[in-house]
């Protein structure tokens, strides 16, 4: 391996340890596609890899939508929003603002809403605070603010108290960044926590990067930030969501707690007036979504998540996995050691097993936290989570002592 030093060489040699074994750049060699299987290197597999945790992408709805604006509106519509917006965008916001509760602007991308967002709204006499697993992207963003930057132990809220009473004197308003949903371990924003800090410090802003738990949970699918943070939390909070993972289409979605700053960010929000715009078909598929979002329908599609992720959390359970936490989201991540290699050929071998799920290691965790990370989507059956389990107990189960039992929530500090 790469001396430590030469960081991109480091994840370029751990690259090829994953290609190498085929869980690494793998491709999809299906001709259509269902939802729940891939075929990877000729072998038929249950797609546990899926950040679409609610199935829209295969909604019949979506793909209408998405196809009838093809025929109305063609492929693209390249112009900057600045100067004009194809004709779709006023009812997709309209519809997203209904949908989150507060004023919404579409973005590109959720990248390219923190990258709009952050530097607009925080100032010179403004301090970041960042969690240490918030998103890369917000970190990236952040770079481009004139702002001090303090990096905060992952959801440690006392360690943030102090920070926010120290800082509240020499700056006019203190950032905290976070994620309402956790994309690696699968962990929650401490919500009730926060609320309290939001009341008790005025200065104290909080900015969400919630991309991994709209649609599958809260309110007409608002996400985890939005459902529980308090009223005057929310007044002093930014969330930036993905249209792209659970929302079934793509791009982004920034939401703010008045139009003032909405319209700051849309108009002062360099991607804003440089990047391109989302395709009109994309935006079709957006309103479409959102609608439905809206619906009675929307309520059964989450509960028919949750009731996976529950059987998920019994099935592990009852078999000793070493979980990270017990939390009830999508995102199920299972340590399997400490060496690249060897979580590599854990995901390998569930691959023969019938099973296609995520290796994480560096960069993405610490290496001595490398694990599979086990996305549970409405398109997978009983018999799939079942199955799953059981694949990964039996290939652990040669390399764990056998009085080892699950990890539990103290490896989310480890």
């Amino acid at each position: 391996m790469t001396a430590v030093d030469d960081p991109s060489q480091v994840v370029m040699d751990i690259f090829s340890i994953g290609e190498a074994l085929g869980v690494i750049h793998a491709s999809a060699e299906d001709e259509q596609l269902d939802g729940r299987i891939v075929t990877v290197d000729g072998r038929r597999t249950v797609n546990f890899s899926s950040c679409g945790y609610t199935g829209l992408e295969m909604h019949p709805a979506l793909k209408a939508a998405v196809a009838e604006a093809v025929h109305r509106y063609g492929t693209q519509f390249s112009s900057t929003r600045t100067f004009l917006s194809s004709p779709q965008y006023p009812a997709a916001e309209a519809a997203l603002t209904e949908m989150f509760g507060r004023p919404t602007a579409i973005s590109a991308s959720t990248s390219m809403g923190n990258m709009s967002a952050i530097p607009t709204l925080v100032g010179a006499g403004d301090v970041v605070l960042l969690d240490s697993q918030v998103h890369r992207s917000v970190r990236m963003a952040v770079k481009l603010a004139d702002a001090p930057v303090h990096a905060i132990p992952h959801s440690d809220v006392d360690v943030l108290e102090r920070r926010i009473r120290q800082l509240s004197e020499q700056y006019d308003r203190v950032w905290y960044m976070a994620d309402g949903l956790y994309s690696m371990f699968g962990d929650f924003l401490p919500a009730k926590e926060l609320s309290i800090l939001a009341e008790r410090y005025p200065k104290l802003w909080l900015y969400v990067d919630d991309a991994h738990s709209i649609s599958w949970t809260g309110r007409h699918g608002r996400g985890h930030a939005l459902e529980q943070l308090s009223p005057t939390a929310l007044q002093k909070t930014v969330m930036i969501a993905s249209l792209n993972k659970s929302f079934g289409i793509a791009g982004g979605a920034m939401t703010f707690p008045d139009d003032a700053m909405r319209h700051r960010v849309f108009s002062v929000g360099w991607p804003m007036i440089f990047s391109g715009p989302v395709p009109p078909p994309m935006l079709a598929g957006i309103l479409a979504s959102a609608r439905l979002h809206l619906s009675a329908e929307h309520s059964a599609v989450q509960a028919r998540v949750l009731s996976l992720i529950r059987l998920f959390n019994a099935e592990a359970a009852a078999h000793r996995l070493p979980v990270v936490n017990q939390a009830e989201t999508p995102i199920r991540y299972v340590t399997t050691g400490n060496t690249v290699e060897g979580v590599c050929l854990v995901g390998r071998r569930l691959q023969e097993a019938g099973f296609f799920v995520n290796t994480a290691s560096y960069p993405a965790v610490p290496v001595k936290r490398s694990g599979i990370r086990i996305a549970i989507t409405a398109h997978q059956t009983e018999a799939d989570v079942i199955g799953l389990v059981q694949a990964v107990a039996d290939i652990l189960a040669s390399d764990r002592p056998a009085d080892e039992g699950i990890a539990g929530e103290a490896l989310l500090s480890a």
